[in-house]
């Protein structure tokens, strides 16, 4: 009979703490402590706002903007060189000369030509051959463009996940702490604890609380890297990328395909060094008027002449040595860089593989974590458990519910890292 009593006492403790003020209380707590007043308000949660958008924005603001313009303007400066007939700017020749400081006599003599270069056999095809290259140049730099403004946007936006992560399970654990906190109170007032139960349960929200500040300024830091990236006062509601279609380093890779592409560049740069360097064929065109003397008639005539460069290879190396020291340089660093690709590509999928399995045990711990936590809660609230295993179990369970979450954040955030090395934009 006094058993019946105890349990039927210890019933309608429980039942008054979930009907009582102190836990509608603690409702209202909650949902002030979900949006706690701050200093710097959040960023506001688009679920409409698409990544495509949010990636357009990034790529207009991205400092590398102007150098495509240039490069665009390279290779149609390139290009309209190649289109012309002669290999250089034609040149104007005068000439003017007479005696007055002199014999006097009235000698005068006038001539006025123009002065062309005319191409090297091949330097016309040259000049097309890197004209094309440039305009390549500039597409492959849009790609490589793209690439890179993706990398920074993915990580600002993993970034802003696992921060928005981390302040919402200081939020949970500030609602837990403080529902526990009513629970203590409650049990207190009916003497069934001492004092010091009470005293841990509010250093337990203390302590949250303190954890919750920690993550508001760590999830400021992260919305701001994403405002300063796109210029967007929005983000959206989550982010997650499906893995890529291919798992290896080619040519197509954009930072690669640029790389070659300026290997080509710099090969037609090599040869028309050489061209430069041997000299052009000059043909000047010119008309003449001249008199001996003024008792003579002025004379009136046209010249052609030619002027041929011949020999000089030495000189030629010389003046190409240069570009081909570029050359090789450009070819050492598209060896460096498919290396390096390589490699990030192999730690990438290890990471990625291991932390498969990491995942699973997670989540296994993280489902029986919370088991412990409820049983725990149940127990301390009819009496059965002291305040410290409580605390413990609430302890544990967050923990394992931010590992697991994390966890999963990381998985997205080395799919998207896949994604990067092997050369797949936004």
């Amino acid at each position: 009979m006094k058993a019946l009593l105890a349990s039927a006492g210890l019933y309608l403790i429980v039942a008054a703490v979930v009907a009582s003020p102190a836990h509608s209380a603690d409702v209202e707590a909650r949902e002030t402590v979900a949006h706690p007043h701050s200093e710097h308000p959040h960023l506001g949660v688009d679920a409409s706002l698409s990544i495509d958008r949010v990636f357009q924005a990034a790529l207009q603001l991205a400092p590398e903007q102007d150098l495509g313009s240039a490069y665009r303007q390279q290779a149609e400066a390139q290009q309209r060189v190649s289109r012309r007939l002669i290999a250089n700017r034609p040149r104007l020749n005068l000439s003017y000369w007479d005696d007055q400081a002199g014999d006097n006599t009235g000698m005068q003599e006038t001539e006025l030509g123009v002065e062309v270069d005319l191409w090297r056999w091949g330097e016309r095809g040259n000049a097309q051959a890197l004209a094309d290259s440039f305009n390549s140049g500039s597409q492959d730099w849009q790609a490589y463009q793209q690439l890179l403004v993706s990398g920074r946007l993915r990580d600002a936006l993993h970034q802003l996940s696992a921060s928005a992560a981390r302040r919402q399970h200081a939020v949970d654990a500030v609602s837990d702490a403080q529902r526990l906190l009513a629970v203590s109170q409650k049990r207190f007032k009916a003497g069934a604890i001492p004092r010091a139960a009470v005293m841990q349960s509010e250093a337990l929200l203390l302590t949250a609380r303190q954890q919750l500040l920690e993550q508001e300024a760590e999830l400021v830091d992260a919305e701001r890297q994403y405002v300063t990236l796109t210029g967007l006062q929005q983000r959206p509601e989550t982010f997650s990328e499906a893995p890529p279609q291919r798992r290896q380093i080619d040519q197509q890779h954009p930072q690669l395909r640029l790389l070659l592409t300026r290997r080509q560049q710099q090969a037609e740069k090599l040869t028309q060094q050489r061209h430069q360097a041997a000299g052009n064929s000059t043909v000047s065109l010119g008309v003449r008027r001249e008199r001996g003397s003024d008792s003579e008639p002025e004379l009136e005539s046209f010249g052609v002449s030619v002027s041929i460069p011949f020999g000089g290879s030495a000189h030629s190396d010389a003046s190409s040595s240069e570009a081909a020291v570029a050359l090789a340089d450009i070819d050492v660093q598209i060896k460096r860089a498919r290396l390096q690709l390589q490699q990030q590509l192999h730690e990438v999928e290890h990471q990625l593989d291991v932390l498969e399995e990491s995942l699973d045990f997670a989540t296994r711990a993280r489902d029986l974590a919370r088991q412990q936590w409820q049983m725990a809660e149940k127990a301390f609230a009819i009496g059965e458990s002291d305040i410290r295993p409580t605390i413990l179990a609430l302890q544990h369970y967050r923990q394992s519910q931010v590992q697991w979450q994390l966890l999963t954040l990381r998985r997205h955030q080395l799919i998207s890292s896949l994604r990067q090395t092997v050369g797949e934009p936004l």
